[in-house]
């Protein structure tokens, strides 16, 4: 096999089947092939086909979170930079200032400004165990290692974003942070409304969540009033609408966490309110520093083969005013 990058056939044949799960049948007989060449370099497990399929691995979960966690482009200022780099985040803290006066007179002179603020990165790792005997038999799933490492961390990087704005937002009041039982239009809408003059806005939360916006413009109510064909044919096909009072409505990915139970990767109660903005005027900032970092090696004690992936990521709020709005759904 030829050098392996992020470009190669067969990383993007796996980054795609991960990305998007349902593919065309030519697609899917690419990755039958490249299924079958996995196999092939699992069966002769010399260092170098060891080496390549340890690189396989690293791409594909390098492609997949930059697909997949594209979304958090909206709602935060993203650098994606060298392993050693530290940037420094800019956010404006002064604008210039117009003011009435008598003819001739001097206004007091103002300036555009800003400050700069750096990140904590930390270190998300996976170290995957595998007996010897089955890789030299070729028996083991490397396809179904590739699903498991991008999946965890895609969902791991979502879960430190989530948290990372839930320590802040929770802690302050309208218009940023509000809560009730349910999606309360008392409670939602003024977080709506103040958020919206910053411009558009996108409203993205769990299915579970956004489901109940329907309810709030009166679709299925008893004494409901006419609602367009639109709305009824956007809820019939996506169990959404697709517009509330102005703002689109994005649903976020949010599968089961685990093999076991019905727990979702993150919180089906939060629903975040999103104005477009320039990077300058977003307080979240996230930085993704480097690609996935491989290793491979063999345990000398009982012959197993142990692969490590590490991915350096800083998420953080700086202190400014918060242009994006939080509601909390407390009854789920």
């Amino acid at each position: 096999m030829s050098h392996i990058s992020k470009k190669s056939p067969i990383v993007e044949v796996f980054s795609a089947a991960s990305v998007n799960g349902n593919v065309t049948e030519v697609q899917k007989a690419d990755y039958n092939e490249s299924v079958k060449l996995i196999k092939e370099l699992a069966s002769n497990p010399n260092p170098m086909n060891l080496y390549e399929l340890n690189q396989i691995v690293a791409y594909t979960v390098d492609n997949v979170i930059d697909v997949k966690l594209n979304y958090i482009n909206h709602i935060a200022e993203v650098k994606n930079t060298d392993f050693n780099e530290r940037p420094k985040f800019k956010t404006r803290t002064e604008q210039v200032k117009a003011y009435w006066q008598s003819i001739g007179a001097t206004p007091d002179a103002s300036k555009i400004g800003y400050k700069y603020s750096d990140l904590k990165i930390e270190e998300l790792s996976a170290i995957v165990s595998a007996e010897w005997a089955e890789i030299a038999a070729g028996r083991y799933d490397f396809a179904e290692l590739i699903r498991d490492v991008t999946n965890q961390f895609e969902q791991k990087v979502a879960q430190k974003v989530q948290s990372t704005l839930y320590t802040t937002f929770s802690g302050l009041s309208s218009p940023n942070f509000a809560s009730g039982s349910g999606v309360v239009a008392g409670s939602f809408d003024p977080l709506l409304v103040a958020m919206q003059r910053f411009g558009r806005c996108a409203i993205v939360g769990d299915l579970a969540a956004l489901q109940k916006l329907t309810a709030l413009t009166g679709f299925g109510a008893s004494t409901t009033p006419a609602v367009s064909n639109g709305i009824m044919d956007e809820y019939n096909s996506n169990g959404i609408i697709g517009t509330y009072k102005g703002a689109s409505v994005v649903k976020l990915d949010n599968p089961y966490s685990g093999l076991t139970g019905f727990s979702t990767v993150l919180d089906q109660g939060y629903v975040y309110i999103v104005p477009v903005m320039d990077d300058a005027s977003k307080t979240l900032k996230v930085q993704f520093a480097g690609s996935v970092m491989p290793m491979q090696g063999q345990d000398l004690n009982d012959r197993s083969y142990k692969m490590r992936f590490d991915k350096h990521v800083g998420a953080g709020l700086v202190d400014a005013r918060h242009t994006f709005a939080v509601y909390e759904d407390t009854s789920l």
